[in-house]
């Protein structure tokens, strides 16, 4: 008996000793997975750093989309604007755009006299200033349904007229809102230029608060960051910043509606596939906007028709230009191109710091010349080289697809062709 048992005792411990590694090994994994660590490497832990950093602040998508398709419905019945003639529709909206502009103008009077900051011509005080400013405000926000109604029909009048309409009617419907769209946290590796993550946040956030963001997940996560304003998002409706330039604002329109045609086909489902293929979309989008902008503006606003202003009002916490002080003679486009070939290259050579002191002297220089960048790294590229378009491009892909459009007769046979790509190489095959 004890010899037969022997074995199975045996048996027994060895067993019992196989499940208390098991058992030691999943509780061991438990805590490395449940317990936050800056210890982890890779992907999850950057996301966990951004996510803990902007804890919060995120952007509130839900509640923004319940008050957006609201209105929507209640203009799609009531129609606002309507009744009106077309020269009072365009009277409208160039003077809601007019709106826009003493808005911001009358924001930094406040500021100012708030400041105790003397400025020229008859000083008037802070509460008279404000009336002012409240009084504007409910009457923007009186004229904007209809003035949204009156661009939405206005651009899919176009749009129609290029050939984008199934049915008669132009599909998705174009529809957005002014509104003040959300800001975005980009993060890229410091030793290449590459849109890492993103997230979108609160629109209202403080440049004091921005700063301790990018601060946070820079230092835990060695990696560049900037969190920047967006133009407009693609959601549906769409937003669109208050920008009180009409040719960016029906551009923006147009730009953000491309992504809603793109979204069910290949191009589109793509998007984060790659950096490529991401700056393949934005470029995209953006000469869609370019080229639907000017044939808006041509047939309902010629007398205002001059080039659409770059690069785009991303920022809404700061004055990013300052007229009075930009030199006329200065090309900022070819300055950013020459400043992004160096940057590219002493990154390739791995001189990190090196690339970084020299945007940070570059930077000053615009801030010289009156340009109010706030951040100049390899995240502000990684974001802007999203969009291969301008003279400060530097990625082939905006003069292959600028190549591509024209060889094809129409934007709609340029936007059937890109839409089915679903890789960067898909390009190159065309254009071979």
């Amino acid at each position: 008996m004890k010899a037969r048992g022997q074995p199975i005792a045996t048996h027994r411990v060895r067993r019992t000793s196989v499940r208390a590694i098991v058992a030691r090994a999943v509780l061991l994994a438990l805590i490395v997975i449940g317990v936050p660590s800056d210890g982890h490497l890779g992907t999850a832990r950057l996301a966990r750093i951004a996510h803990q950093a902007v804890s919060g602040k995120r952007f509130d998508l839900v509640s923004w989309e319940i008050q957006a398709i609201g209105q929507k419905v209640r203009d799609g019945v009531q129609k606002p604007g309507s009744d009106l003639s077309p020269d009072a529709q365009r009277e409208l909206v160039v003077a809601y755009m007019d709106g826009i502009n003493r808005l911001n103008a009358l924001t930094r009077e406040i500021e100012a006299a708030a400041a105790g900051v003397e400025r020229t011509g008859a000083a008037r005080g802070v509460a008279e200033l404000q009336a002012e400013l409240d009084d504007l405000r409910v009457l923007q926000a009186d004229r904007r349904p209809a003035v949204e109604w009156i661009i939405e029909r206005q651009v899919s009048t176009v749009l129609e007229e290029l050939g984008f309409s199934t049915a008669g009617m132009v599909v998705p419907p174009v529809s957005f809102q002014f509104t003040e769209s959300p800001n975005y946290l980009i993060v890229s590796p410091r030793d290449r230029i590459r849109v890492e993550r993103g997230i979108h946040l609160d629109p209202t956030l403080s440049i004091e608060e921005m700063e301790e963001i990018e601060a946070e997940v820079s230092v835990r996560s060695d990696r560049s960051t900037i969190i920047e304003g967006t133009g407009g998002f693609s959601s549906y409706p769409t937003m669109v910043l208050e920008y009180g330039v009409l040719r960016w604002g029906i551009d923006t329109v147009a730009h953000e509606w491309a992504h809603l045609y793109l979204f069910p086909r290949p191009l589109g489902w793509n998007y984060d596939a790659s950096g490529d293929m991401r700056t393949i979309n934005e470029t995209v989008a953006s000469m869609f906007g370019e080229e639907v902008s000017r044939l808006v503006m041509e047939r309902y606003y010629p007398d205002l028709l001059s080039p659409a202003p770059w690069p785009r009002p991303l920022s809404k916490q700061e004055d990013w230009l300052s007229p009075a002080r930009v030199e006329t003679s200065f090309e900022f486009g070819a300055f950013m191109r020459e400043t992004r070939l160096e940057v590219d290259r002493l990154l390739a050579a791995g001189q990190i710091e090196a690339a970084e002191a020299y945007m940070e002297a570059r930077r000053g220089l615009l801030v010289e010349r009156g340009y109010s960048i706030r951040k100049l790294n390899q995240a502000y590229f990684a974001f802007h080289g999203s969009y291969a378009v301008g003279t400060s491009a530097t990625d082939p892909i905006g003069g292959k697809l600028r190549a591509l459009r024209l060889r094809t007769d129409t934007l709609a046979t340029f936007m059937q062709i890109v839409a089915r790509f679903d890789a960067p190489a898909d390009l190159d095959a065309v254009l071979g």
